[in-house]
């Protein structure tokens, strides 16, 4: 099913209902570009075209390479739709103010696996009709035994899967980071993870904490204001 690369990324068009002119404004591509990927012509998609159609398609740039499944769920459920990550944003953001104190602290003193693993949790049941673990996984551009692994605190989730999770859920990545709902839903590409991450190693190795690094961000910020 869905051998090749064009006809993955036509059944994601399709699955969201989206004509070719559609994707092209999403995607900033062209059309004929898009066409041509589908039917087949073109097979060597840039980085970041790869990037902007799975941003738009709503899938991973893992699932248009064939490196990812999709699961076998009804079309309902099928991918998330314009919309959907605001409404579950907004359903996370009231679950979060209405525990108590005592929970909320339990959860900064978490890892970001373990608040990882809430939100998948919380996703599969307060959406039972659209999310399940292998609709998580795929979304996420992993296998159901990677999540897993995750999940049970095996492996770490790295930070273009947080990066992803933030795109298709509208759950700020403060949360996973200090388990506070500090901010709003952050857009963040791949391409940008990877280039903060090489930004907070550097900080790591000379002993700032994230604490005395969120500092010296914002004083940057109030210096480049005045």
């Amino acid at each position: 099913m869905h051998s090749t690369m064009g006809e993955r990324l036509a059944w994601a068009r399709n699955q969201q209902g989206m004509i070719l002119q559609q994707v092209s404004e999403k995607s900033g591509l062209a059309v004929g570009y898009i066409s041509q990927l589908e039917k087949g012509a073109k097979v060597n998609p840039t980085i970041d075209a790869l990037g902007r159609l799975a941003k738009a398609l709503g899938v991973s740039v893992a699932f248009i390479l064939g490196e990812v499944h999709a699961p076998p769920y009804d079309d309902r459920a099928a991918l998330l739709i314009g919309g959907q990550a605001w409404t579950v944003g907004q359903r996370f953001a009231r679950w979060y103010e209405a525990l108590p104190a005592r929970v909320r602290n339990e959860i900064e003193l978490e890892t970001v696996e373990q608040r990882f693993a809430r939100v998948v949790d919380f996703l599969c049941e307060q959406f039972p009709t659209i999310f399940t673990r292998p609709v998580v996984a795929y979304q996420l551009g992993l296998s159901v035994r990677a999540l897993n692994d995750i999940i049970a605190g095996y492996c770490e989730v790295g930070p273009m899967v947080l990066a992803q999770m933030v795109s298709i859920t509208g759950i700020p990545l403060s949360f996973y980071a200090r388990g506070r709902m500090e901010s709003a839903p952050v857009d963040v590409t791949p391409a940008q993870m990877i280039q903060y991450a090489e930004a907070i190693s550097m900080a790591a190795e000379a002993r700032i904490t994230p604490e005395e690094l969120v500092l010296m961000i914002r004083g940057r910020s109030q210096g480049n204001k005045d």
